[in-house]
């Protein structure tokens, strides 16, 4: 029997229980409506389209600056390429006169060996001349040496000549006067021999 008492008491128990759940559940079911559910989806939605429309607009936005970020790094693009054409133009005109320099640098090099070399042929011949007037000098001294033996022989020879002269027209002088002595003494003879 009072097992039956504990069964029933468990069952009246869970009775209890049972309807104290189905409370609150009905509360809670009471108390959270299904319009309240749509309403909130509806400003959920509504939120959800606001976001979305502002991320189309700042898409738009995007977009726009991305196409003006394009059109900049098109237009960019161009002036480099530009740019790049006329560097290209400067260094192939560069690369013209750089070889034009390195021509003209090599003809000068030619020029200036074959001047190094007529400049090393003209000190040999003024070396060789600078001998060779030397030994001209040398022996132009030497024959003005052999002049100058020679005028003082010249002149020994014109006195010597001078003296023999003289004595020439002195020998004539005394041979004159001898002629005339023997003339004298002839005559002298001859009227001597007339008066005997």
């Amino acid at each position: 029997m009072s097992s039956r008492r504990s069964s029933c008491n468990w069952a009246v128990a869970l009775l209890v229980l049972w309807s104290m759940v189905s409370l609150v559940v009905v509360v809670v079911w009471a108390s959270w409506p299904a319009w309240a559910g749509l309403e909130g989806c509806q400003r959920e939605i509504q939120a959800l389209e606001e976001k979305l429309e502002g991320a189309r607009v700042m898409k738009a936005k995007d977009l726009q600056a991305v196409e003006r970020e394009l059109k900049q790094s098109r237009e960019n693009q161009s002036r480099l390429q530009l740019q790049i054409e006329h560097i290209l133009q400067d260094i192939q005109l560069t690369n013209l006169s750089l070889t034009d320099a390195l021509l003209e640098k090599a003809m000068l090099q030619e020029n200036l060996t074959a001047l190094e070399s007529e400049v090393s042929e003209s000190v040999s011949v003024q070396a060789r001349l600078s001998q060779e007037r030397a030994l001209n000098e040398a022996e132009i001294f030497a024959l003005q040496v052999n002049l100058t033996s020679e005028e003082h022989q010249l002149d020994s020879c014109m006195a010597l000549r001078d003296a023999s002269h003289s004595q020439q027209v002195a020998a004539d002088s005394k041979r004159k006067a001898c002629e005339s002595k023997s003339k004298y003494f002839h005559k002298h003879l001859e009227s001597c021999a007339v008066q005997e």
